[in-house]
């Protein structure tokens, strides 16, 4: 026989409707690209950005690509690398569509992103191209 608390613990777990687990997975994503981005932007403000500012700080020059801000023309000849950097963090652990997108974004070559994730370009190509909307 369930308890009513066994009831209610396995109604919290298990009655996910596939909107919600869909948002949570979304969640989950965006917070594991977050990560990676601050964990890029750690390993930047160690070396060529020191002094410019904290991770978050980075991230968010990096993110805001603002070419008026003088601290952006510090950063911007490290953005594809930074960029490229959380591919191949995120890449070991979730899909780096999005990721891939904003190297790309950022000037990355396939070869570049096929290099990080140790594919050739072509595969990276025929894997992201057709996803990056």
């Amino acid at each position: 026989m369930v308890s009513g608390s066994e009831c209610r613990v396995k109604s919290v777990f298990d009655e996910l409707t596939s909107d919600e687990l869909a948002a949570a997975t979304a969640d989950a994503a965006a917070a594991g690209l977050e990560a990676a981005r601050l964990t890029a932007a750690a390993r930047l403000a160690k070396g060529p950005a020191v002094g410019v500012g904290r991770p978050a700080a980075l991230v968010k020059l990096l993110m805001g690509r603002n070419e008026a801000d003088p601290t952006w023309e510090r950063l911007a000849p490290f953005e594809q690398r930074w960029a490229l950097l959380v591919v191949r963090i995120v890449g070991a652990v979730m899909d780096p569509v999005s990721a891939v997108a904003d190297a790309r974004r950022r000037g990355a070559s396939w070869a570049a992103v096929g290099a990080v994730l140790g594919v050739s370009a072509q595969a990276a190509h025929g894997r992201f191209a057709s996803r990056m909307g």
